[in-house]
């Protein structure tokens, strides 16, 4: 598929993680996030948890971190691969690394699942993730 199917403004739909044969929603059903893909090649990705509430504390603030996924840089197309290089990330374990994502269109749905790596939320185990987006009207 081409790179010009990607295009625009996504919303997100579901942000789940996969281990064996279970899937878990560890955002909530609701979560809130966007990936922007520009046309120049640039990614850019907010995932945030339902739910989320105000952080003061040290405490509050690290669970704030917990619950989100961000990150930026230039992505390219390769088949049915999406792969971002990123520039930077709330996690400084990503920066500098590539994401490779596999990915397919239905209407105006993207779904994007990753191949099986460590887990960024649960340490010590092997996880996927499996995301859908749906295209904001006009992008």
């Amino acid at each position: 598929m081409a790179a010009d199917g990607l295009v625009g403004s996504w919303k997100l739909v579901a942000w789940q993680v996969v281990a064996g044969d279970q899937a878990r929603d560890v955002f909530g059903t609701e979560p809130t996030g966007f990936l922007l893909l520009t046309r120049e090649g640039r990614a850019m990705v907010l995932t945030v948890a339902a739910g989320r509430q105000a952080g003061e504390s040290d405490t509050e603030r690290a669970a704030l971190h917990r619950s989100m996924v961000s990150y930026t840089g230039r992505y390219r197309v390769e088949g049915d691969e999406f792969i971002t290089t990123v520039e930077a990330s709330w996690n400084e374990s990503w920066t500098s690394t590539e994401q490779r994502r596999r990915f397919r269109i239905e209407d105006n749905r993207l779904y994007i699942e990753s191949a099986p790596a460590p887990s960024i939320v649960s340490p010590g185990t092997i996880d996927y993730r499996r995301i859908v987006w749906e295209r904001e009207p006009g992008s």
